[in-house]
């Protein structure tokens, strides 16, 4: 067997395939090095600027690392095509029809680069954050994560919804969590026509502050008559918490205890009545007498 494509001329000359493919190798090692160091420097310096009192943001914090992978690892590759002759020609017809290219991967990748538009948007105008409580399209959850392509949003039942950056950026959502958590927690009951409704207040108040979810530091509770229904009288208990999580937490507990405390004081809580009429037991239909004929 002959080795006479193997020497050491050959390992560093980027025009063989052998120093190709060690200066690939050498590149691939220098990209990693770079990523790794400027990632901990971008920590390092979030690690100061925590220490000097200012609030860090961690999605921009997360999205930066991102972007800054992506521009390392391009230049890494256009620098290692610029050394490599089969390549640099290859480089250089591309870039003759630059227009032409750039408009033909505009059109493939449309949705992609629409993607990470909007996250760069959604990075720098924050309607959401890391750890955000929100709700989109009717599913509430957990922003977890923040991608150059897509949002993921950790339901409240653990399961990951993975929502398009550019289908985000461009629809309504409510976000618990932006400026203040506090939530305005509204529990609705009803109870009987022949109730006392002062009666009624003072249990459900009662109750109310005696819940472990309730905001002490905000306002008390209040209780107001909101409907006269079909057969009941409609009250809405206000009371703070201190997040929405806490508001679910509160809804449950208010609900069983003031039912308790219902039934402990005689107060009812209606339900609908119907009234079955048969046929069979209805009077017999009354017949018009004959009109007499003049």
């Amino acid at each position: 067997m002959s080795w006479n494509w193997f020497s050491v001329e050959k390992l560093w000359d980027p025009g063989s395939p052998l120093g190709a493919l060690v200066l690939a190798l050498f590149f691939i090692f220098l990209t990693w090095l770079a990523m790794t160091i400027s990632t901990r420097l971008v920590q390092r310096t979030r690690w100061v600027i925590g220490k000097l009192g200012r609030k860090v943001d961690q999605t921009v914090v997360v999205y930066i690392l991102r972007i800054k992978n992506v521009i390392i690892a391009l230049m890494a590759t256009v620098f290692y095509a610029s050394l490599v002759p089969g390549l640099r020609a290859l480089v250089g017809t591309a870039m003759a029809g630059a227009g032409i290219t750039a408009l033909i991967v505009g059109f493939a990748a449309k949705s992609t680069l629409a993607n990470l538009i909007s996250g760069l948007s959604l990075a720098i105008y924050r309607p959401f954050r890391i750890g955000d409580a929100v709700t989109v399209e009717n599913e509430y959850g957990t922003i977890e994560d923040i991608t150059l392509r897509h949002t993921i949003l950790r339901t409240w039942d653990y399961k990951r919804l993975i929502i398009p950056n550019e289908k985000l950026d461009s629809i309504p959502l409510i976000n618990y969590s932006i400026i203040d958590p506090r939530i305005l927690c509204r529990i609705d009951m009803g109870v009987s026509y022949d109730t006392d409704i002062d009666l009624a207040r003072r249990l459900i108040l009662e109750e109310a502050h005696k819940c472990p979810h309730r905001d002490e530091k905000a306002e008390e509770p209040w209780v107001r008559v909101i409907s006269h229904g079909d057969f009941s009288i409609g009250l809405r208990l206000y009371m703070w918490v201190e997040d929405v999580d806490k508001s679910w937490s509160a809804r449950w507990w208010i609900l069983e205890n003031v039912k308790k405390r219902f039934d402990l004081e005689g107060v009812e809580i209606p339900f609908p009545y119907r009234t079955l009429v048969y046929k069979k037991d209805l009077p017999p239909a009354l017949r018009g007498e004959p009109v007499a004929k003049v």
